[in-house]
């Protein structure tokens, strides 16, 4: 296999991870300006996490900003670190109301690594100052 099919298969990888992450971001901050509208199962989910209702628009609409410049190439990495940063606050709110170690506070984790691992893939900038 060549060098050129392998960059190829690389980058699609990464396009194919980032591209997840993208989709599960913008459905978590699109759904936050709808909490509202969710079905009770969802609010009380959400009201574990002791974050008040009318706060949640603030938090997708940040959510959002983050996500958007993660998907244009040209902001993809200020973007990654500042999903990085959301993500964290995501692990500090599970850890707080002390949710269950594997499925929920280290599920921003799993989602991090999408993020991280599909741009390091599709992004040579990236790897050149990895590597």
């Amino acid at each position: 296999m060549n060098e050129q099919s392998t960059s190829k298969k690389m980058t699609w990888t990464g396009r194919i991870l980032s591209g997840l992450a993208i989709a599960f971001l913008l459905f978590d901050a699109i759904m936050k300006f709808f909490m509202d509208k969710l079905p009770p199962e969802a609010l009380e989910a959400g009201k574990a996490l002791e974050w008040p209702i009318e706060k949640m628009p603030l938090v997708g609409a940040i959510l959002l900003i983050c996500t958007v410049l993660y998907a244009i190439p040209r902001t993809s990495i200020v973007g990654a670190v500042l999903l990085t940063g959301y993500l964290g606050g995501a692990i500090a709110s599970h850890v707080r109301v002390s949710n269950p170690l594997f499925s929920h506070t280290l599920f921003p984790v799993y989602v991090a690594v999408f993020v991280w691992l599909g741009l390091y893939l599709r992004d040579a900038r990236l790897r050149r100052c990895v590597c």
